[in-house]
């Protein structure tokens, strides 16, 4: 590793190079068109929130139906939301086997050969026979 002065200096050159590229790139960064450059170009947005904020609070105190409507919406929205979501968590209590043990599956008028005759059942009576119009269920 025997470098010579005149490479050592021109490595030394070409870092000095990449390295203010990369200051100029992070320059060009922070000074984009969302980002403050100074603390007074902070300030001013600061006030320009402010009055925007205070605007709006002026027309509410104005007219304040629309804003109590939709506070009421954005109430309901986030009861629905808490609603739902208890239900999943229930439904998912029930299909994980935590439910209760008061299921009806063993009750034996449920047992799948006779749920087609209790269907029958159901449909005569719904529609007799004895009407203008009858429906005959055959298998």
């Amino acid at each position: 590793m025997s470098d010579s002065p005149d490479d050592l200096e021109h490595d030394v050159e070409a870092s000095r190079g990449r390295l203010d590229r990369t200051l100029s790139d992070l320059q060009d960064r922070l000074n984009g068109p969302g980002i403050p450059r100074s603390l007074a170009d902070l300030r001013r947005s600061g006030e320009a929130a402010s009055k925007t904020v205070e605007r709006v609070v002026a027309d509410v105190r104005v007219n304040p139906v629309p804003a109590l409507l939709i506070a009421a919406g954005l109430g309901l929205l986030v009861y629905e939301a808490f609603r739902t979501a208890a239900g999943r968590r229930r439904l998912a209590g029930v299909s994980a086997g935590s439910a209760l043990t008061t299921s009806d599956r063993h009750l034996p008028e449920n047992h799948p050969d006779r749920m087609h005759a209790r269907l029958d059942d159901a449909l005569e009576e719904s529609f007799p026979g004895s009407d203008p119009v009858s429906v005959r269920i055959t298998k």
